[in-house]
């Protein structure tokens, strides 16, 4: 039998409903009206009647897009690296339909459906993330805020084969043409200084994007040739040797107060990358893919797996030999 208690505060009047069964565990809930926590109550004790003892209640009141707002307005992801990007991953979750269902109806046929309508848009790679993300959101809300669902959907959901890795390596004189264009390429009738010296030092240390915006002049030893990266990617630190050109083109940037490198925003330098792209008639070319000419031309040059792998920060071999080298075999 359900016991209704009143209890008074300051400023409000609540009703708590108590359901206790023998051999289950007690349950709680309180309510603004004594009519909302009798319906509680009997909802629960029909549900005990079955043998189900956990109260679904509370995902009735949660669609999807509430919690990937919470998951966002909370930072939960704000320690990880992507986490601008899960922002907006989020954002364009809920877009989607599949976002207005609650909890308790999302199923393994409604992700089914989304992904058929995401892959007409996106790659099995970028689907495979998306899930990813939606079960880890789901997690959270059953773990962390105590929604209950009987069990999480997006985990019984197959991955797509995801297609082979790109092999894409400027060719030919693709380079040369890149940065020449990158020293006659103008936005409004303005130059960038920073562009071109970004891009040969990418192709000449792998370092990665995130990598070059942190780089301060505090953090390279001229006098040794070393660069010492912190907050990576893999959130290790690591130092790696210079070559002269690497040196040189350090050495050729005009010195801010900030003792930033390379001061360009993440949106800047995509804006005057693709119009670089586009001046030089290069296409299908990422500037990830300077990652992929970077490592290719550190094995051309004589060096070692673990000698690359120490450069480029990859832990796992096997992706540095899979996706970031594509030798050469006339060198």
């Amino acid at each position: 039998m359900a016991t209704i208690q009143k209890r008074k505060w300051k400023t409000k009047t609540t009703f708590r409903a108590l359901v206790r069964r023998k051999g289950f565990k007690d349950l709680h809930k309180s309510f603004n009206t004594r009519a909302d926590a009798q319906v509680w109550a009997r909802d629960i004790e029909r549900n005990l009647d079955r043998g189900i003892s956990t109260d679904y209640s509370e995902a009735l009141k949660y669609m999807l897009k509430d919690i990937l707002k919470r998951y966002i307005k909370e930072e939960k992801g704000k320690h990880k690296k992507g986490w601008r990007e899960e922002v907006y991953r989020a954002n364009k979750l809920m877009q989607d339909p599949l976002c207005d269902l609650n909890l308790l109806q999302l199923s393994t046929k409604d992700l089914s459906e989304y992904k058929d309508r995401r892959l007409e848009e996106v790659s099995p790679t970028t689907f495979n993330k998306d899930l990813s993300f939606l079960k880890v959101v789901v997690d959270i809300a059953m773990l962390d805020w105590g929604i209950n669902i009987p069990f999480n959907p997006c985990r019984n959901v197959k991955r797509l084969r995801q297609p082979r890795p790109r092999n894409r390596r400027l060719v030919d004189d693709e380079q040369q043409q890149l940065i020449e264009a990158c020293a006659l390429v103008n936005i409004h009738g303005k130059s960038n200084p920073y562009i071109k010296p970004m891009i040969q030092f990418a192709i000449e240390t792998a370092v990665r994007k995130g990598e070059l915006f942190k780089i301060k002049y505090n953090d390279i030893d001229f006098t040794k040739s070393l660069l010492h990266l912190y907050e990576t990617k893999n959130s290790e630190d690591r130092v790696i040797p210079l070559s002269k050109k690497a040196i040189m083109i350090l050495q050729s940037m005009p010195r801010r107060l900030d003792g930033k490198v390379f001061p360009l925003t993440r949106d800047t330098l995509k804006s005057w990358w693709y119009t670089a792209l586009r001046k030089a008639k290069i296409k299908d070319f990422r500037w990830h893919d300077l990652r992929r000419v970077a490592c290719s031309r550190l094995f051309e040059k004589g060096l070692g797996v673990e000698q690359v792998q120490a450069i480029s920060g990859h832990k796992d071999p096997t992706i540095l030999l899979n996706t970031y080298t594509k030798v050469d075999p006339v060198k």
